[in-house]
Order: structure tokens, then C-alpha cells, then sequence
């Protein structure tokens, strides 16, 4: 599956964004320390959630977000992808890099892990999954799956996010070299309450 040449596959909302683009903060982690230390995900979900939702003035007009629902929204968001990083990084690359773009009607967040070339195939078919279903029947036929059989990648959580808060995925595999596949995630948040 891996695209030996360099090429990236690209798969749903996706943005070149760049460190100076607009207001922009990032980090650097380690997937086995977010593994080894599970709440090392909640407390650097809530933290960056919270740092984004500072961006939001104390009152806002009516149809925008208030900080706290953006604050909420975030800290869901951003452990889910944590969480994904912990759990899914595979091979000799462990540098988990979070990446957010702060703009006046909407704020992005970048993930990049890396895994496996034989860990490609796998998460593109959910991606695709995710991308071309209905939400709504998608959700429910996967809670349905996971009641009877015990799966570790369901996709659940990226899916509520889509279906009930109107966040927008994309999703970027870059091939390193024949270990390593970078896997970059972005969510795409708007600011407005029509979004959810």
C-alpha cells in the first residue's frame, strides 16, 4: 500500500497550513509515554483546549459559540486524538506532533503519528468508511458491531464528532521509508453554532 515515491494520499477536508499562517501553537510528545501514562492524554487535551478557548471573547454574538461550549467541544476533540496517537503509533518513529491554527470563525488541529506501512490499509478503509456514509446510520451500525464483537478501531469517536458536533476530518499518509508511514490528522472546527 505504501507509496514508495513520496507521494501523499490525501483523504477528506484537507489544508496546507504552515507555522505562520495565522496565530499558531504547537508540541511535541512521545506515543509511548501518552501510552505508558494514559492521563497524560485528558490532561494535555484539556490544557490545549482550554489555551484554544481563551481565544474566544467572554461574550460573543448571537450564533457564535460561547468559551465554554468551544472549551467542551475541544477537550473532546483533542483527547480523542491523543487518545488515537497512543494507541495506534507503531514502529521506530514515536514523535507525536500537535499542531493549531487559531483564526477568527474557526480554529484547525493537526495530529502526526506514525505507524507501520501494513498498518495503512486497514485505517484508510475506516477513513473511506467514515468519509462516503451517512453519519447518523454509520454510528449506529457500528455501536451495533462493537455490542457484539470487541473492536479496537471502530472509528466511534471520530464519528461523533462529525455527526454531532460538525467537526471536519482530514487525513494525510506520507511514506518516510519502508518502516515508517507519517499519518497526519486534521479536525477543522467552526466557530459558529450552525456547525453543530
Amino acid at each position: 500500500m505504501t507509496d514508495l515515491t513520496g507521494t501523499p494520499q490525501i483523504f477528506g477536508t484537507w489544508e496546507a497550513l504552515t507555522a505562520v499562517s495565522h496565530h499558531y501553537a504547537a508540541m511535541n510528545l512521545h506515543a509511548t509515554h501518552l501510552a505508558n501514562h494514559w492521563r497524560r492524554n485528558s490532561l494535555s487535551s484539556d490544557y490545549w483546549a482550554a489555551y484554544a478557548a481563551l481565544q474566544i471573547p467572554e461574550t460573543v454574538p448571537t450564533g457564535w459559540l460561547r468559551r465554554d461550549d468551544v472549551n467542551y467541544v475541544l477537550s473532546y476533540l483533542l483527547n480523542e486524538l491523543f487518545e488515537n496517537c497512543a494507541k495506534f503509533s507503531a514502529g521506530p518513529e514515536q514523535t507525536v506532533h500537535y499542531q493549531a491554527w487559531f483564526e477568527d470563525e474557526r480554529m484547525v488541529f493537526q495530529f502526526t503519528n506514525h505507524i507501520t506501512p501494513a498498518g495503512e490499509r486497514p485505517f484508510i478503509t475506516l477513513i473511506q468508511e467514515l468519509l462516503t456514509s451517512d453519519p447518523d446510520e454509520l454510528y449506529f451500525q457500528k455501536l451495533e458491531e462493537n455490542a457484539e464483537q470487541e473492536i479496537s478501531a471502530s472509528g466511534l469517536g471520530y464519528l461523533t464528532l462529525i455527526k454531532d458536533y460538525g467537526i471536519q476530518f482530514g487525513f494525510r499518509f506520507r511514506p518516510i521509508n519502508a518502516e515508517i508511514t507519517a499519518v497526519d490528522v486534521q479536525a477543522h472546527v467552526s466557530l459558529k453554532e450552525a456547525a453543530f
